[in-house]
């Protein structure tokens, strides 16, 4: 079967960015924040028996809000995520949960921000670091919604999805059984702005990869949170199809510490993509 083609529109309909229901807003400071709603399907389990938010959805999170900062920083120009690493701290409460982007260095060629995911009771239940880098405006350069110096812009989707999916199965990330290794496809709801593998949905595979990999190094049937990622973004992966590699670095208690690598396997040689280091919890 072919990739599908780029849309013409980002994100389009039937994206990642509209499917988590994000909303940006600015405030006449210039400082950036924006929502997402704590929803089951985002979650690692039934928010009503105590499910957290799943890593993967709140890096998503951090990875747009900070991504459209670090474009307003540069513009005319763009940015592309270099870095991206989250830690998971704490179960979120409420309806939604807000992320601010504060600028740590905004240089000739990077953006590093640092952003804080509370809830609405104030909680701090994330935070990440990122890096941005610098891309000298083309002809070809994106011009997107999250652009806008509009107070908000609001990602959800105009026909949404009737029952809503479980994020894996909406983002078509299959864990192998038995072997650590992921399969996933290119398709329009993980294309970033440049039609490439998008910043947020790789962070989803490295946790999955994650709790896969702890579920295999267990001497019984466990539960696993991933609580840690850190993602370096090395090249742009346009039509795949990609190879999702996993490797168990050490387990140690409760916590299991692997590796994510996503390779392009098109021609004759794979290209490595990214790769990630992430940490998952035993939950008993």
């Amino acid at each position: 079967m072919s990739p599908e083609a780029p849309p013409a529109r980002y994100p389009p309909q039937n994206h990642i960015l509209r499917h988590l229901r994000l909303s940006h807003q600015m405030s006449s400071d210039g400082s950036l924040m924006a929502t997402m709603p704590i929803l089951d399907d985002l979650a690692d389990g039934p928010l009503a028996e105590g499910g957290w938010l799943r890593l993967g959805a709140v890096a998503t999170l951090v990875d747009s809000v900070a991504g459209h900062h670090a474009v307003l920083q540069v513009t005319p120009d763009w940015s592309a995520t270099l870095h991206l690493s989250t830690v998971l701290a704490a179960r979120a409460v409420g309806t939604e949960v807000t992320a601010r982007c504060t600028p740590l260095r905004v240089g000739r060629n990077q953006v590093v921000t640092e952003t804080s995911v509370t809830d609405e009771a104030g909680t701090e239940i994330a935070r990440s670091t990122c890096t941005y880098a610098r891309l000298p405006r083309r002809d070809d350069t994106p011009v997107v919604d999250s652009t806008a110096r509009e107070n908000t812009v609001d990602y959800r989707e105009d026909h949404e999805l009737n029952p809503r999916p479980a994020l894996d199965d909406y983002l078509r990330i299959t864990p192998v059984t038995g072997e650590p290794r992921i399969e996933l496809p290119m398709h329009n709801r993980i294309r970033n702005s440049f039609g490439s593998l998008q910043g947020g949905a790789s962070i989803v595979v490295a946790e999955v990869m994650a709790n896969h990999l702890a579920g295999m190094a267990a001497d019984r049937e466990r539960n696993s949170r991933c609580v840690f990622a850190d993602v370096h973004y090395l090249a742009p992966g346009r039509g795949g199809p990609f190879r999702v590699d996993g490797e168990l670095l050490a387990r140690t208690g409760h916590l299991v510490t692997t590796r994510t690598r996503i390779f392009e396997t098109a021609g004759d040689t794979d290209r490595l993509l990214q790769t990630a280091t992430a940490t998952a919890a035993y939950l008993d």
